[in-house]
């Protein structure tokens, strides 16, 4: 079985409160986009074998995508096993959940693969017990995620939208974010652009964590400032924690827009950052 892991952005992130477990009530809304690794699921007589590709990280008990598998084994209690080929091109800790999504990609493809027959609330329980984007991923497309991103629920948005991600070549530590956040809990500030949601009403791109993060890593900001200058964009935001950066383009189905826009970011940032010209999915 082969299947593919999309990375998310944040489009929408609002920080409400310190929660009693430690972690902070968010609400946010996130959406898929095209930029995917990509997975290989063969049956085998038992336990799990993972193999990873095009990235340096473990292939243990520690993985994200062994966990998944893990937890689908024991809760449906299948005297099966699993071997899976993870082939990475999502940038790591760069705010796109590449490991939550190969988590939830897991999750579902082995309860098919070996005939499990969990349920859909099985399915959450399991992704809820190992991160708080995994539930996201389980929905195939756009969500609002409340509580600490383990309850979800779907959104659509209205059109066609294009993006180009940009990442530095380092990550954010998630846990740091917050911490920061909660030093210093400024809000983040709406962006001028909205996205009509099929639903009715509109959505202001925005990211609680920016102001935190951006005072200590001064080329995120840098970053989402030029791309907000560029005639191409409509708006541009950090995507979660860090320390990617996208921008939405103006004219998505303009000849040669988004071509236009990552030379002119090329020659800005230099041939060694990394840049993703996206669909929203």
């Amino acid at each position: 079985m082969k299947l593919r892991c999309p990375a998310k952005i944040n489009l929408y992130l609002h920080i409400l409160g310190k929660r009693s477990d430690g972690f902070h009530e968010l609400e946010t809304v996130m959406c898929p986009v095209s930029l995917h690794d990509e997975l290989e699921l063969e049956e085998v007589s038992s336990g799990v074998h993972l193999q990873v590709v095009g990235a340096d990280l473990a292939a243990d008990t520690s993985n994200l995508a062994f966990k998944a598998a893990a937890g689908v084994l024991k809760k449906s209690g299948v005297n099966k096993g699993v071997s899976i080929r993870l082939t990475k091109r999502i940038p790591m800790g760069g705010g796109l959940a590449g490991g939550s999504s190969n988590a939830a990609s897991v999750i579902r493809g082995v309860n098919e693969l070996l005939g499990c027959g969990l349920s859909e609330a099985e399915l959450h329980e399991i992704a809820a017990g190992l991160g708080s984007d995994i539930n996201f991923f389980l929905l195939n497309g756009p969500g609002l995620c409340q509580g600490r991103g383990e309850r979800v629920s779907p959104v659509r948005l209205r059109g066609r939208y294009r993006a180009i991600l940009i990442n530095p070549g380092f990550g954010v530590p998630t846990p740091w974010a917050f911490k920061a956040y909660a030093a210093d809990p400024r809000q983040g500030k709406p962006e001028s652009v909205s996205l009509d949601l099929e639903e009715g009403g509109s959505l202001t791109l925005r990211n609680d964590l920016e102001p935190a993060v951006f005072g200590k890593y001064l080329w995120l900001e840098e970053a989402k400032q030029w791309l907000s200058r560029q005639n191409e964009v409509s708006g541009s935001l950090m995507s979660g924690s860090g320390a990617t950066v996208f921008a939405l383009l103006k004219n998505p189905a303009t000849p040669g827009q988004a071509e236009r826009l990552e030379a002119k970011a090329r020659l800005y940032f230099g041939g060694d950052v990394w840049m993703e010209v996206v669909e929203l999915l």
